[in-house]
């Protein structure tokens, strides 16, 4: 299955060009034959804003029909799109990465880790419904959002709900370098499922972004790495290897499980609130 990611420079301040670009670039990948592509954190709306008003102006209203041109690329096409934005939501202003395909809007992930930040630094926590993972015909799909990768239990739940592929819209600066570099590799290997993170590449409002957007497999080896460069960029996986949870080396004398041995009983230090 072949699936992609777009790494170039959004229509900085004006959110309907943009989505239209999003529409766009959705259709250029369908016609190469992808069945995927994802696109960076907050790319259509922007992600440096300095108080909550200016952020909620710029904000997706889904209800008002504003996703419309993906809606239709999607439907048109038969290509799913995860793309991410600021949203408003009754009084709510929220980080959401939609999840589109050919029948509507899978599902919607809000960012549920808020670093203080640009604009996360004014929207709310959302209430929480259940792991961000959707059923679709391509595959099972988990989502997170950017800074979310620091938190392995994000990425832990995500597969345990039957997670295949990870789709992780990110916003990172130079100085999170470690991120893509180490923690990607990582989050795919210690889940066994295929990692895909999209980052922007450009500057808005004086932050330079590092692009690196990639596709890591489920061993945790580096795919493809868009580096800085702009564009589409597409990569064939095969989602039934993320179902393999075992290592096995040598068939009962070199086997490694870490999915069956995991040991939850033992865990629940983990589930008990603690106030550092």
């Amino acid at each position: 299955m072949k699936i992609s990611f777009a790494q170039f420079s959004p229509v900085h301040g004006d959110t309907a060009a943009t989505t239209a670009l999003v529409a766009e670039k959705a259709r250029e990948a369908a016609a190469s034959g992808s069945r995927l592509i994802a696109f960076p954190e907050c790319f259509l709306t922007g992600g440096a804003f300095d108080d909550r008003e200016s952020l909620v102006a710029a904000a997706v209203d889904i209800e008002r029909g504003d996703l419309e041109p993906i809606l239709t690329a999607a439907r048109d096409t038969g290509i799913h799109v995860v793309v991410g934005f600021y949203q408003r939501r009754g009084d709510q202003a929220l980080n959401t990465a939609a999840l589109i395909g050919p029948q509507g809007i899978i599902g919607l992930h809000h960012k549920m880790h808020l670093p203080f930040m640009i604009g996360d630094r004014f929207v709310d926590i959302p209430p929480i419904d259940g792991p961000s993972v959707f059923d679709t015909e391509i595959g099972r799909i988990g989502i997170a959002i950017c800074y979310e990768i620091r938190f392995p239990e994000v990425a832990r739940t995500l597969a345990l709900e039957g997670a295949e592929l990870i789709v992780l819209p990110a916003a990172w600066p130079e100085a999170a370098r470690i991120l893509p570099d180490l923690f990607s590799r990582v989050r795919a290997a210690e889940n066994f499922v295929y990692f895909l993170s999209a980052n922007r590449n450009d500057i808005d409002d004086g932050m330079q972004f590092m692009g690196s957007s990639h596709v890591i497999g489920p061993d945790g080896r580096e795919i493809i790495n868009a580096g800085m460069d702009d564009g589409i960029f597409s990569v064939e996986i095969e989602l039934e290897q993320a179902r393999v949870k075992s290592i096995i080396r040598d068939p009962g004398i070199y086997e490694v499980h870490p999915w069956r041995d995991r040991r939850p009983q033992d865990y629940a230090i983990c589930t008990k609130a603690a106030v550092l």
